[in-house]
């Protein structure tokens, strides 16, 4: 498979790492065979453009998901499990008063 090559070509990098690096490099590597076929869909012609993408998305999805878990944490009484997306808009904006994309992303807290 395409992306077991390009994950063969990085092993230099990884064998430069100490090992606890070596290991979540590795971790982080596997974890794009996660949306393989939707990288395969991109029709990329560098296999490793839709590796990172999938290890962003990944990386994206989990960052979601921990931000959840600290807003259930913050507000327990208001805790419930959302479905979807809003997941992880309901922690910080109400789903029902975001229209659109747009919308929710002018309302998000800069960095």
């Amino acid at each position: 498979m395409a992306i077991d090559m390009e994950i063969a070509k990085w092993k230099p990098f990884r064998d430069a790492l100490r090992k606890p690096e070596k290991d979540i490099f590795e971790n982080m590597l596997l974890r794009s065979k996660l949306y393989a076929s939707a990288g395969g869909m991109a029709v990329r012609p560098v296999v490793l453009e839709a590796m990172f993408m999938s290890i962003l998305l990944d990386h994206h999805i989990r960052l979601l998901e921990l931000v959840t878990e600290i807003e259930k944490t913050k507000h327990p009484e208001t805790a419930k499990e959302p479905k979807g997306i809003e997941k992880w808009l309901k922690g910080n904006f109400s789903v029902e008063e975001t229209k659109s994309p747009n919308e929710f992303l002018d309302r998000a807290p800069s960095p």
